[in-house]
């Protein structure tokens, strides 16, 4: 059997030879073809499209007695419904006692109301085929359901209930602060989680935004009775607004929020009161101490631009050039020219008061000074010099081109509207997007990056093996060692204020 199988093979291969011998060979390259090919041969792809405008299905308003905001936004593609119930506050009204009590306040929603234990909810959700979540940020608290559109009714008293009624039960409460002790001890250990911390704290200070997370000495403190009174404070009427999107009509969903939520006190709108974020001096390099790290986790920036300013989208498109996505400045640079890094980005963060700007990577350890100077070199150029035409345009093309992946289901639509209710943005605002895009100027582009990327209000926070690099830091600016817990170990002065001066001379002394 094994020999018939060997010459049936045999024969077929040299059966395929002849044929493959046989074909006629392929017909010489003409002028025409020539035009359509490039440097390797292949043929080009064709010119990208001019960019069609999108229409985006209108919101329909209306506001409860109790001052509770509905939109409405009909989007029949599929016959689903996604309903999220947003409060406007979040961790920014968080005692100063209690941070993070605004996300605990989230996830404990699921865990129980007065009517139903969370897992009879748990249960109820997955007999409908849908989804809950909860969850908060800086501003706004959510709850959010997915149903089909068919259980609209259903999908919103559940919402409603978990929004509205929770228990605050304390048996829950002691499984969730063991879990949050648990998370948070294994965060301590993630450098880039110590980095993205100790940046948001120097560069905010006191202001709520300088907080991202609760702490243990927080949720050990944290009762019921805490819980209780801020959600009572603030899932009110007026501190709320509703999104509706999907396969629905404005009529049902006024209807059904009205039947759902039409109870609820009216209350009032949660204005919080906080402290200015401080004024930058000038560059601060943050050292964060890990012995043994074989890596380093840079986050670089300063305070930039309210969400709702007008030269956000513009500041936008020079932060694409500069790092945006995987063909932008840093990317290109860090990673596929000097090997520096898997990836080096920038961002605007979004807020409601002023958000940051912010770019970082990982980079390894012995690379890490040579990382910084890249970082360094790219905020200096991108606040020196305009970008280049075929730069511009390509950020520009990015930006706008990917805008139809932002409004491709109902639930992207309902975040869209979100964001405008949040930060205050123009009714019209997502409709007019990718026009404003497409007509930034160069000279406008370089002008609000000089105004909100600044080099030497940069404050620089790396975590990582400091006897590595921590001394060589010092060209940049003034450098601080601490530890994790935030002990100062060492300080460096600034070479750049002592001429003739080698980087890395002997730390100053510590008070």
């Amino acid at each position: 059997m094994l020999l018939r199988f060997r010459s049936s093979f045999l024969g077929l291969f040299a059966l395929g030879s002849l044929i493959a011998c046989a074909k006629p060979a392929p017909p010489a390259h003409t002028a025409q073809d020539a035009k359509t090919e490039g440097p390797t041969g292949r043929e080009e792809p064709p010119p990208p499209a001019e960019p069609k405008d999108l229409t985006l299905p209108q919101v329909e308003v209306s506001t409860l007695e109790n001052g509770l905001q509905v939109n409405t936004i009909v989007s029949d593609q599929l016959p689903v419904v996604y309903a999220t119930l947003v409060v406007r506050s979040g961790s920014e009204s968080d005692p100063d006692r209690i941070p993070g009590l605004s996300g605990l306040v989230a996830q404990m929603l699921k865990e129980g109301t007065t009517k139903r234990s969370g897992a009879e909810i748990a249960e109820q959700i997955e007999f409908l085929g849908a989804d809950l979540w909860t969850s908060s940020d800086e501003e706004s608290t959510y709850v959010g359901v997915r149903a089909l559109a068919e259980h609209l009714e259903q999908a919103m008293i559940i919402l409603a209930e978990v929004a509205g009624q929770p228990a605050f039960d304390p048996k829950e409460l002691d499984k969730l602060k063991r879990r949050e002790l648990d998370r948070l001890a294994l965060s301590e250990r993630e450098p880039g989680y110590i980095a993205r911390r100790t940046f948001y704290r120097e560069l905010y200070g006191q202001h709520p935004y300088g907080t991202v997370d609760t702490t243990p000495p927080a949720v050990k403190r944290v009762r019921r009775q805490d819980m209780m009174r801020w959600h009572r404070s603030h899932f009110v009427g007026k501190n709320a607004f509703l999104i509706v999107a999907g396969d629905v009509s404005p009529d049902d969903v006024r209807d059904v929020a009205e039947e759902t939520l039409g109870s609820w006190r009216a209350g009032r709108r949660a204005v919080p009161d906080y402290d200015e974020p401080p004024k930058p001096t000038g560059r601060r390099i943050l050292v964060v101490d890990r012995p043994g790290s074989v890596q380093s986790v840079i986050y670089m920036g300063n305070l930039a631009i309210r969400r709702a300013n007008r030269e956000w989208i513009p500041l936008t498109v020079s932060n694409q050039v500069l790092g945006g996505s995987a063909a932008s400045r840093l990317f290109m640079d860090l990673r596929e020219k000097r090997s520096l890094t898997y990836g080096a980005y920038s961002a605007i963060g979004e807020r409601v008061e002023v958000g940051p700007f912010v770019a970082y990577a990982s980079v390894r350890t012995e690379v890490t000074t040579e990382a910084v100077d890249a970082f360094f070199e790219h905020l200096e150029r991108i606040h020196r010099e305009p970008a280049s035409t075929e730069e511009l345009v390509n950020a520009k093309r990015y930006l706008s081109d990917s805008f139809p992946l932002q409004v491709d289901t109902p639930g992207k639509l309902a975040e869209l509207v979100m964001k405008a209710r949040t930060y205050g943005l123009p009714d019209d605002y997502w409709d007019k997007y990718r026009n404003w895009i497409r007509n930034t100027s160069a000279s406008e582009a370089h002008y609000v990056a000089r105004s909100y990327i600044r080099p030497e209000e940069t404050l620089v926070v790396v975590v990582g093996q400091a006897a590595d690099f921590a001394r060589s830091l010092d060209r940049f600016g003034p450098v601080t060692v601490i530890s994790p817990d935030g002990e100062v170990k060492a300080r460096f002065e600034d070479a750049r204020s002592k001429p003739g001066q080698p980087s890395g001379a002997k730390p100053k002394a510590i008070d």
